[in-house]
C-alpha cells in the first residue's frame, strides 16, 4: 500500500536528524541537504532564468513565497522565489532563488555524479524498468555517500507532468532529484513519498518547467 506524505509535517520531523553542521555546506548542488521553517529536504537541479539562478525543491518542503532556506551549517543561501501547490502531487514543486553572494557556490552537476544531467527527459526517452537514480537525505539514508548519492528506482511512467518509480525512499528525500540512468537527464524530484521499496510519484521536471513559464519565469536546467 502506498503511503502519501501530501504536507510537511514528516519533513518538519528531519530538522533533529540532521542538525546544523552535520556536513560541510559548501557547494549548492542537485542532491543536496537543506532546510526551512517548513523543515528538512533536498534540493533538486539549478535552474537558469529571469531573476535566478534557482535551485529546486518540493513545494511541501516550504512555506511559502519569502521562505528563508539554509543550508547544512543553518546559513542562509536563499528564498522561495515561486511555488506551485504542495496538495497536488503535479504541483509540489518550488524555486529557491540563489542569493547574490552565494551563487559562486553553485554547481549543476548531482551530488556524486558529475556527468549529470545531462538535459530534460520527455516521455518518448523513457521505459518501463529503466533505471532511475535516487539522490537524497532520507532518514537513514543521508549518512552514507552511498546510499546518499547512489540509490537506483524502477522506471513506472511517466508523462508530460507526472512520473512514478518504484525503489527505496523515505522523509529527507523529499525535493530531491531522480535521474533517468540511461539518458543522465533530470526526469523528476521526489514528492509523494514512500516507506521502504514502494511506489513513489512526483512532477517530471518537463512539467515543473512548463508550470513556472506559466507563473512568468522562464526557466532551464543548468547542465554540468
Amino acid at each position: 500500500m502506498r503511503f502519501r506524505i501530501t504536507l510537511a509535517l514528516a519533513a518538519a520531523a528531519l530538522v533533529a536528524a540532521f542538525p546544523a553542521g552535520a556536513s560541510a555546506a559548501g557547494t549548492l548542488q542537485p542532491g543536496q541537504y537543506h532546510q526551512t521553517d517548513a523543515g528538512s529536504c533536498t534540493m533538486n537541479f539549478v535552474y537558469d532564468g529571469a531573476g535566478g539562478p534557482y535551485l529546486g525543491t518540493a513545494a511541501h518542503c516550504v512555506a511559502g513565497v519569502g521562505d528563508v532556506v539554509r543550508d547544512t551549517d543553518g546559513e542562509r543561501f536563499g528564498a522561495v522565489a515561486y511555488i506551485g501547490n504542495q496538495n497536488s502531487t503535479v504541483d509540489d514543486w518550488a524555486l529557491i532563488r540563489v542569493d547574490a553572494e552565494d551563487v559562486g557556490r553553485l554547481n549543476p552537476s548531482v551530488k556524486g555524479s558529475p556527468s549529470y544531467p545531462s538535459g530534460v527527459t520527455t516521455p518518448a526517452e523513457t521505459s518501463t524498468g529503466d533505471p532511475v537514480q535516487l539522490s537524497g537525505f532520507g532518514l537513514g539514508f543521508g549518512t552514507n555517500p552511498v546510499t546518499q548519492e547512489r540509490r537506483v528506482a524502477a522506471m513506472g511512467f511517466d508523462d508530460n507532468e507526472l512520473y512514478d518509480v518504484t525503489g527505496p525512499l523515505i522523509f529527507g528525500d523529499s525535493g530531491g532529484p531522480l535521474v533517468h540512468i540511461p539518458s543522465g537527464k533530470a526526469l523528476g524530484i521526489v514528492s509523494r513519498l514512500c516507506i521502504g521499496v514502494c511506489t513513489e510519484e512526483g512532477p517530471t521536471v518537463q512539467g515543473i518547467i512548463a508550470k513556472a513559464a506559466a507563473k512568468g519565469v522562464a526557466v532551464s536546467v543548468r547542465t554540468p
